[in-house]
């Protein structure tokens, strides 16, 4: 099982800080069907200036694309599930510890996907290369502990369980992470569920910190 993590918003508490951050993963039956999505947009609906970006974001691309590629993961074969944090309701003393806050909110969304599957078998994280060095190291050592201690009837060995990070430019699903949690974010931070209403059926897990439901 491939599980595909990315996030909107950021972790600072100032004042231009956004109100909410979201982890969003994508868990696709079917990757093929992901990396043809990009490549058909790419093709045939994008304009020359931006077929040359090194990559489709969230951020860079206008109303129609974004649809458009979130409509293409709507109807591919693939779960979501997301976190969302509520930084008004962080304690103080966690404020500065963005790390240990991305670590929690990141590890308890793969633990639940990892119990509703509730499957013995190889489990694969790609995460985008945002994280380096001692961060990156205990950002893993964390989610494997998350991963081992979140089997209902399996037991999740640690020789079945990797964790990648890499370059989005090269990885579509990483790419489409990005535009499901922009839309999650948007839904927040907006109020406006205009483009999560398009993938909102592919939903299967939704984690509110500390407020709301808890799907």
């Amino acid at each position: 099982m491939k599980i595909f993590i990315d996030e909107s918003g950021d972790l600072g508490f100032g004042r231009s800080a956004s109100k909410y951050f979201i982890i969003a993963a994508m868990i696709p039956h079917n990757e093929l069907q992901i990396k043809r999505c990009f490549k058909k947009i790419r093709q045939n609906k994008l304009k020359k200036k931006m077929r040359e970006l090194p990559e489709l974001k969230y951020n860079n691309t206008n109303h129609e694309i974004k649809r458009r590629i979130l409509q293409c993961i709507a109807d591919s074969d693939v779960d979501i599930a997301y976190a969302v944090l509520r930084k008004d309701q962080v304690y103080p003393h966690l404020r500065n510890q963005n790390h240990i806050v991305y670590n929690y909110l990141t590890g308890s969304l793969i633990s639940k996907i990892i119990t509703h599957y509730n499957r013995d078998e190889p489990i694969n994280v790609i995460i985008d290369k945002s994280l380096y060095g001692f961060h990156r190291e205990h950002f893993n050592e964390y989610l494997l502990y998350k991963m081992m201690e979140s089997g209902q009837n399996i037991t999740i060995c640690e020789d079945l369980v990797s964790i990648d990070h890499v370059d989005s430019k090269h990885n579509p699903s990483i790419q489409a992470v990005d535009f499901i949690a922009g839309a999650i974010h948007r839904k927040y931070r907006e109020d406006d569920g205009e483009y999560y209403r398009i993938i909102s059926n592919k939903t299967i897990i939704e984690l509110d910190f500390f407020k709301g439901r808890q799907k």
